[in-house]
């Protein structure tokens, strides 16, 4: 590997003054926050994340509830339910 100086790394926009071992430019973060930060949402994006949740649970429980309304499909559920249960007691 090439040995870089930092005079010979780009400076342009959102490239750092230093350089990887390879010799490629080492890219800043696009913005000021640090690591472990979240982004701010704004009270318009977060409802609207709300309202996506609220309605993905709701297809999730008017799915559970058909199935539980299918005597075979659930027969079946039981069935695997009670080979994993077995398998379960022969790790524990």
């Amino acid at each position: 590997m090439a040995d870089v100086k930092k005079s010979e790394v780009k400076k342009a926009g959102k490239v750092s003054k230093t350089a990887k071992p390879s010799g490629l430019p080492v890219e800043r973060p696009a913005s000021n926050m640090t690591v472990g930060e979240s982004p701010k949402i704004s009270k318009s994006e977060e409802e609207r994340m709300r309202r996506y949740r609220a309605e993905n649970a709701l297809h999730d429980i008017e799915r559970a509830e058909g199935h539980k309304r299918d005597g075979k499909l659930m027969k079946d559920v039981r069935s695997l339910a009670k080979e994993k249960m077995e398998a379960m007691k022969k790790i524990c």
